[in-house]
């Protein structure tokens, strides 16, 4: 029997909790250890343990816990679907790549039967001849479908909203690793209402003067003219975020890059002055950071600078009333200071 086992190594996910890192590895040192011993029946049980713990984890992660109970082929199969279409950075969306896989995992779906045949877990009246074929077979079954599923699994935990969400509140960003979580989470097929969560957190985030979020979740965005890779609900998020903070406050960034890049993400709404409507209202309702009230001049300045990047000319009416609204509110702020 090959001992390659011995030496392979799967990729842990960096984002994988180490409880379910355990739970893998321990399947998978069982299956090294049978190996080394030359304990054949242990090895076909301990192949196909190693696949079925990593579905569990995978449909853990995904939300979806598979039940004690649950029949080995169907935790597989629920598993390799909730990860088939993932998608980021690293990951191929070829078909012929994702039949492929779809391969890797028929043949780990004949660890069941294999095991039933000749592995651990059966008291027998007569020992099955066990050839290296079988244990080859069982081996690399086993390992194929565990890496391809331990690879997109990464993306899975990157891609996870709320945690996402919860990283953009406090942890630091550098450059680009937004830009891949945002693609591991998928942005074209949340829901909407999770589009602009995100982008309610990402565009606060950038108010905060993070350039790295700006950059990858902002700017990226603005630049774009496509309504797909950039949805409606994640831009009307981040324009939200980048002018009311997580206390309700008006806050914009002390660059006041704010409303050239909300209007430039906005162009390609259209719905912008629907949205601008309902943004105004908001505004109008809220108090203002003190950093904005240190920064309001600028921040008008630059949206009458900005309003033509609406093109859109009831859209363009709505901005110039916040901008007025802003304007009076600043002034009285002002005359109760002197």
């Amino acid at each position: 029997m090959s001992t390659h086992v011995l030496t392979a190594e799967l990729p842990r996910p960096e984002a994988l909790d180490r409880s379910a890192w355990e739970a893998i590895q321990d399947q998978f040192q069982r299956l090294r250890a049978a190996a080394a011993a030359n304990d054949r029946p242990l090895v076909v049980g301990s192949a196909k343990d190693l696949v079925e713990a990593t579905a569990r984890v995978v449909l853990d992660a995904r939300g979806r816990p598979a039940g004690s109970g649950e029949e080995y082929d169907k935790v597989l199969g629920d598993a390799h679907r909730a990860i088939e279409y993932q998608v980021g950075p690293g990951v191929s969306a070829d078909d012929a790549v994702r039949r492929a896989a779809s391969s890797a995992r028929k043949l780990a779906t004949q660890l069941r039967d294999l095991r039933n045949t000749y592995g651990t877990g059966h008291g027998r009246s007569a020992l099955p001849v066990l050839e290296d074929d079988v244990l080859e077979t069982c081996v690399d079954a086993a390992l194929l479908w565990t890496r391809w599923a331990l690879r997109r699994l990464q993306l899975v935990l990157l891609g996870s909203l709320q945690p996402l969400i919860a990283d953009l509140r406090v942890t630091s960003f550098s450059m680009g690793s937004l830009e891949t979580r945002l693609a591991a989470a998928d942005l074209p097929h949340l829901e909407s209402a999770d589009q602009r969560q995100l982008g309610v957190a990402v565009g606060q985030r950038a108010s905060r003067n993070t350039f790295t979020v700006r950059i990858d979740g902002v700017e990226a965005c603005a630049l774009s003219q496509d309504a797909v890779a950039w949805p409606l609900g994640y831009r009307e998020g981040v324009v939200e975020g980048l002018f009311l903070d997580q206390f309700g406050q008006v806050h914009v960034d002390e660059q006041a890059r704010a409303p050239r890049l909300a209007a430039e993400i906005l162009a390609p709404h259209p719905d912008r002055r629907e949205f601008l409507g309902e943004l105004a209202e908001r505004l109008c309702r809220s108090a203002w950071s003190e950093e904005f009230r240190q920064n309001w001049r600028k921040v008008v300045a630059e949206m009458l600078l900005a309003q033509r990047l609406l093109g859109d000319a009831d859209a363009e009416q709505v901005w110039s009333v916040i901008a007025e609204h802003l304007q009076q509110t600043g002034d009285r702020h002002e005359a109760l200071r002197q």
